[in-house]
């Protein structure tokens, strides 16, 4: 199936679509927002959340499953708000859209959609305004994500005032890799946590890693109070995706050709790790 191919309804009672949109200022700020609506079987559930970084401040995150708002897309604008957040914004288009069917079975799919690699934004949290760069994407599941084959996934987007990259990997027996420079597809890339290489361009991405803005079983502590709405969820779940380790990291990125930086930005990534699930933790696993 083509890249762009993302449109195909099959799957069966699962259905999930999340938005992520992201914002980096000039002055180290860096936030990210997701809202979600999920749909399996006959429960219905939403859930939003926002992380914020300030280099000062350090790392605040607000979630909640009611009155949950999803972007509303315009033109090349995409808005979103959420008046309990007190946070209302604008990410405008720098790039053009990016799209791919990840995963493709007769159970259902996942389609990812990158509608803004780079964005202008605008933001105005209670009175303060504030104006920066950022991305925003979604991604649409019909296939339950614990179905899907993967040991590890890694995902990330850098920008800086020139270049976009955007990487998704999985790796399980078959790795799976998808990776654009600035809107090309380019195979055969080395994904890494610290670096992302591509040997055919003679180009190296560096990431510093310098800031960790989550490192947890996120899976786990979104269900333990997912149960609430979808009674019964957390029993289909594996262990050993329910109890998955991620880590997601703000980093100072460097593109350099032959050791010489040709371009300066900022990265949010982030590695899920499945496998590995001690003894212990599979005690914790929700009834």
């Amino acid at each position: 199936m083509g890249e762009t191919e993302t449109n195909q309804p099959h799957g069966g009672n699962f259905h999930l679509s999340k938005w992520f949109l992201d914002f980096v200022s000039d002055n180290g700020d860096a936030m990210i927002f997701y809202s979600a609506n999920l749909t399996w079987h006959s429960w219905v559930a939403s859930y939003t959340s926002w992380l914020r970084y300030n280099p000062f401040s350090g790392l605040t995150v607000k979630s909640r499953f009611r009155n949950v708002q999803i972007p509303q897309q315009k033109e090349n604008l995409i808005i979103w708000k959420d008046v309990r957040f007190g946070v209302s914004g604008k990410w405008e288009s720098l790039a053009e859209v990016i799209k791919a069917r990840i995963v493709d079975t007769e159970e259902g799919f996942l389609d990812w959609i990158c509608f803004q690699p780079a964005s202008r934004v605008a933001l105005k949290i209670n009175n303060q305004v504030l104006a920066g760069s950022g991305y925003a994407e979604q991604l649409i599941l019909t296939i339950p994500p614990w179905k899907i084959a993967m040991d590890e996934l890694r995902w990330g987007r850098f920008g800086s005032e020139q270049d976009t990259m955007v990487w998704i990997e999985l790796r399980a027996k078959s790795d799976l890799q998808w990776l654009w420079l600035n809107g090309a597809k380019m195979e055969n890339c080395i994904i890494k946590d610290d670096h992302i290489d591509l040997p055919d361009k003679n180009l190296v991405l560096k990431l510093d890693r310098g800031v960790e803005l989550e490192s947890e079983k996120k899976i786990y502590s979104v269900v333990e109070k997912l149960v609430r709405y979808i009674p019964g969820i957390s029993k289909v779940m594996p262990v050993r995706f329910l109890m998955a380790d991620e880590v997601k990291w703000f980093s100072k990125g460097e593109i350099q050709i032959k050791c010489n930086t040709i371009a300066r930005g900022v990265a949010i990534h982030e590695r899920i790790n499945f496998c590995g699930i001690s003894h212990e933790l599979k005690k914790r696993a929700l009834p």
